[in-house]
């Protein structure tokens, strides 16, 4: 009986003194997140007056570097400036800072905070299930990559340059940025008497052709990709499963699956209309779509985030465009600013609308035809069909031409070049390409 007396004074006398003790309450770190390029890390601790906390600080590497809070560095020697000792709280707050280095892969920094009972001190129960230690850690993240390219849903047979990447740059993710990259890409109709593409025709201020300013590159023309696979097989349903929901937020478009052929498209090129994640439950893994495509299970597919707005929210990339199209004819001097389509007349001519042609390039109905002995009158030279072989034109009004008469075509071309700048005003989290899609300023002309 006299034992268990003293046992229970003891556990009195202890919890008395667990309740008399000064309280470490908090520790908060500057960002979840570091960049990877050298930075400073800010921390600050919480507490009561009189509050004594000793404090270490670990870089997670393979080596488990500890911080040297006299050299400001990290080192894997074992010495006593490794440790910041016994710090009494003069007032409820303790604001630090600690000099990080450049880690290209990445690290994670691991605070420990201790509190001793010697120094009559705990850590708050809410803040630690340890009475006498307290642990945050944060990320620096690696080095992303950013490439810039092209894309077309056309057939690329007819956009020779398409796809190639253009100033692949390398920052720290997450970062702020005004890195500007120049943009220059050439795209053309290499295929040998091919459709070309349509251009606004020239007019008495401008005399060549010119991509209209409501076809220009904007913002919503550019897009990151995601892919994924399908966990499971769907019949004209809005609900997906996939096997990772990573970088994929409501408003992406979904582009492409793999060996379906009911993908709920519509509308034409260049202003196409595709199924958009309207929901995304992260648990499941299961996205929820605005129209009901099929698929097949273990497939992939791919979805588009459109637009700097969708871009941030899916990879933390911030982008501004400044890109024009610019219609060109040869490759250098007069023959590059003449950027209209050419054509020739194989075999004369008479009083017909019909003219059989040959060594063209850019031609499309809608366009005109332009040469010596041409009718322009109340538009008889404008071109109403293009047989499917390339020859003969039809034009609107009857026409008599010389052989081998050489002709332009306003309207139409074969070549434009995409020029400007992108600047990255912050990195994303993550190596990310970033696409141009031409297909509203890329129109292959038609035949009729």
């Amino acid at each position: 009986m006299i034992k268990v007396r003293l046992t229970s004074k003891v556990l009195e006398q202890q919890l008395a003194l667990n309740n008399n003790m000064k309280e470490i309450k908090g520790l908060t770190l500057s960002d979840s997140s570091t960049k990877s390029s050298a930075s400073t890390i800010q921390y600050r601790i919480t507490g009561e007056l009189g509050a004594v906390f000793s404090m270490q600080i670990i870089d997670s590497s393979a080596q488990n570097k500890f911080y040297n809070f006299k050299t400001n560095t990290f080192t894997t020697a074992f010495i006593s400036s490794n440790v910041l000792s016994n710090i009494e709280m003069s007032s409820g707050v303790y604001d630090g800072s600690i000099s990080v280095p450049a880690a290209p892969s990445g690290n994670t920094y691991k605070f420990m905070v201790f509190a001793d009972p010697h120094f009559n001190t705990k850590i708050a129960g809410n803040v630690s299930s340890n009475d006498y230690l307290l642990t945050k850690s944060t990320e620096q993240g690696s080095d992303v990559t950013v490439r810039f390219s092209t894309s077309t849903d056309q057939n690329a047979t007819y956009l020779a340059g398409i796809g190639a990447f253009i100033g692949s740059t390398t920052g720290s993710s997450g970062s702020s940025a005004n890195t500007e990259v120049a943009f220059t890409e050439e795209i053309e109709d290499s295929s040998g008497g091919g459709p070309g593409y349509k251009y606004t025709l020239p007019t008495a201020i401008y005399g060549n052709n010119f991509l209209d300013g409501l076809l220009q590159p904007v913002d919503d023309d550019f897009y990151t990709a995601v892919s994924t696979q399908t966990d499971g097989a769907g019949t004209n349903s809005s609900s997906m499963t996939v096997d990772s929901v990573d970088n994929l937020v409501v408003g992406m478009d979904l582009v492409s699956i793999v060996s379906s052929s009911d993908l709920e498209q519509t509308g034409s090129l260049g202003v196409l209309k595709y199924p958009a994640i309207t929901a995304i439950n992260l648990d499941t893994k299961t996205i929820t779509l605005s129209t009901t495509p099929s698929w097949a299970d273990d497939k992939v597919v791919v979805f588009r985030a459109y637009g700097s707005a969708l871009m941030l929210e899916s990879t933390g990339g911030l982008y501004e465009f400044d890109l024009m199209v610019v219609p060109v004819g040869g490759t250098s001097g007069d023959d590059r600013v003449r950027n209209w389509g050419s054509s020739r007349v194989n075999g004369a001519v008479s009083g017909s609308t019909s003219i059989a042609v040959d060594l063209h390039r850019g031609v499309s109905a809608g366009s005109k035809i332009i040469g010596v002995g041409v009718n322009s009158t109340d538009g008889a030279n404008v071109i109403t069909t293009v047989h499917a072989s390339g020859t003969p034109i039809v034009v609107a009004g009857a026409q008599t031409l010389a052989d081998n008469t050489f002709l332009y075509i306003y309207g139409s071309g074969w070549k434009a070049i995409i020029e400007g700048t992108i600047t990255i005003k912050t990195f994303p989290n993550i190596s990310t390409d970033v696409y141009y899609d031409v297909d509203r300023a890329f129109v292959l002309g038609t035949l009729e």
